[in-house]
């Protein structure tokens, strides 16, 4: 098993942007901010495997841009509603599985995780450095893990349901 200090395996042709957001560090910031999201529509800690639905989605660029502007939308109906977006998932998640498994060790040994009966809670994040420069993709990236987090919490399906209708297996 991989330990959080291994490096991620990144295939060679992604440039460096992508690979920093690969990163298990800043994974586990997108995962901290889906369940900061989780928790203020639930009041819980987010189910473990919502993590490796939620990376997957928030990084990945049509899925992040498909995604509705506001909760209102109900998260079955958008998915009957943009099939596509199921398509590649199961392989999306599946690929990442790996790196979506290390940001959850990494979040858990840095603080910025925290486990709660096998659930996640957000833990603290440190302040930015002032030489740490966002991109919009960074950006857009923690907003889309903050969303899917908050609309898991407001789906008012079970987790097997829920994975059901993204097309997955717990």
């Amino acid at each position: 098993m991989p330990t959080a200090v291994d490096p991620p395996q990144v295939p060679a042709f992604v440039d460096t942007e992508a690979s920093a957001l690969f990163n298990p560090a800043f994974c586990s910031v997108v995962l901290n901010k889906a369940c900061v999201g989780y928790a203020s529509k639930a009041d819980a800690a987010m189910p473990l495997t919502f993590a490796y639905l939620i990376l997957p989605c928030a990084l990945h660029r049509p899925t992040r841009e498909a995604l509705p502007r506001t909760m209102v939308a109900s998260m079955a109906g958008w998915l009957r509603d943009t099939p596509l977006i199921r398509v590649d998932l199961a392989n999306r998640v599946q690929t990442l599985r790996d790196i979506t498994s290390r940001a959850i060790l990494y979040g858990l040994g840095h603080g910025v995780l925290v486990s709660q009966d096998g659930d996640l809670r957000a833990g603290s994040l440190e302040r930015q450095p002032r030489t740490l420069r966002p991109t919009d993709d960074w950006r857009r990236c923690l907003s889309a893990g903050a969303f899917l987090g908050k609309w898991c919490a407001g789906s008012g399906s079970d987790e097997a349901t829920l994975l059901a209708q993204w097309g997955l297996r717990p």
